[in-house]
């Protein structure tokens, strides 16, 4: 009886040990390259420049019509 009890418990080992192999090794995936780009977009530099000025020059001319108002409420 011990031989037969030997021969489950070293089969049901073997068993065990060949499902963990079962899907065998995973295909490694190459990593991406990266990708340099040269110059950039400085084209945008002065749109942004121009809108900035154009803000700016809204905000001074425009003021805070309440620090300016002479009306009388009498």
């Amino acid at each position: 009886m011990n031989k037969i009890s030997a021969f489950v418990v070293a089969a049901s080992v073997v068993l065990a040990s060949s499902s963990a192999f079962a899907g065998g090794m995973v295909e490694p995936e190459p990593e991406p390259t990266p990708v340099v780009v040269d110059g950039g977009s400085s084209s945008v530099s002065p749109l942004w420049l121009l809108l900035g000025g154009g803000v700016a020059i809204a905000v001074l001319v425009g003021g805070d019509s309440s620090s300016t108002s002479t009306t009388n409420l009498d």
